[in-house]
């Protein structure tokens, strides 16, 4: 493997094993959580059980022995973390003597574009599958005059997961509302600035609260085993709730990012490029190529 792939190998890998981490720990939860009683262990109070070993977290451990099934480890998402960091610190390493600060920060702005874009690609097919359940309903409604019990669970879930899972995509590419009118006039240096400020005021604040309820929302589904109440054979819908403290970590993760870009555009006045800045610079040169070698 060579070298310069190795540090967006363990990026990746490690939020892979967070979001496994997540996932494990609360279909654990959802597992034995009845067995241990909400007095002990609420599920809107769980949250802590994702990342600590031992205090009232090893009652679930203790269940899952007395139930013989396999028992979370926040080793997982530990390990997940270190991954992460090692990535950074890879990135930051200088890849020639003296190189700037800026050149380093700037590869770790790239692997996390890759990963929000390859999420937001991922569950843009939820719009082929909410078309399919959409028109499948109506055929079926009006044409067999049989409609389904399944139709309208499968569309907002389908566009839930597209909403959600889209929202570091749509950071990444600089896609969010703003006020426009006023930011645009700015220089690059004062849009950084406010930036930085709206970021630490207001996104982090909120994405982390955003995490912190949307697992114990999760953790409350899975331990009730929810099924939607919109259709008489409605779906299990925790595996769906799971998502919102998912897609709270790659916010964070493009949050991140986005203060770094900051802090660039801040030292050297313009922004730095972004994942499909880049793109429509290797299609440029392509294309300068193939002009070249079609002249005679």
């Amino acid at each position: 493997m060579k070298n310069e792939r190795l540090p967006f190998v363990l990026f990746a890998a490690g939020v892979a094993l967070v979001i496994l981490a997540i996932f494990w720990s609360l279909y654990a939860y959802g597992e034995v959580g009845q067995m241990i009683g909400t007095k002990l262990l609420r599920p809107n109070n769980s949250f802590h059980c994702l990342m600590i070993f031992g205090g009232n977290c090893d009652l679930l451990t203790a269940a899952h022995a007395g139930k013989g099934t396999l028992a979370y480890s926040p080793f997982t998402f530990w390990l997940g973390i270190l991954a992460v960091i090692a990535s950074f610190a890879l990135h930051l390493r200088p890849t020639v003597p003296g190189e700037a600060w800026v050149a380093r920060l700037q590869r770790l702005l790239i692997p996390v574009d890759v990963v929000s874009a390859f999420i937001g690609h991922l569950f843009a097919w939820s719009i082929l599958l909410l078309t399919f359940a959409v028109s499948f309903e109506v055929f079926s409604r009006y044409v067999l005059g049989a409609p389904t019990d399944w139709a309208f669970d499968a569309s907002y879930i389908l566009y839930g997961m597209l909403f959600i899972m889209a929202g570091a995509y749509a950071l990444s590419r600089n896609a969010h509302v703003r006020g426009d009118f006023l930011y645009r006039s700015w220089r690059p240096t004062t849009q950084a600035k406010m930036d930085l400020l709206l970021y630490f005021l207001f996104f982090f604040p909120g994405i982390v609260a955003f995490i912190y309820s949307g697992y114990g929302f999760a953790a409350q589904s899975w331990f009730s085993h929810e099924h939607s109440a919109y259709s008489p054979d409605g779906p299990p819908i925790y595996h769906y709730k799971t998502l919102i403290p998912v897609t709270g970590v790659f916010l964070l993760l493009q949050g991140m990012v986005e203060v770094v870009r900051c802090l660039v555009c801040i030292r050297t006045g313009d922004w730095p490029q972004r994942l499909q800045d880049v793109e429509e610079l290797e299609k440029i040169i392509l294309e300068q190529h193939a002009d070249a070698g079609a002249k005679p």
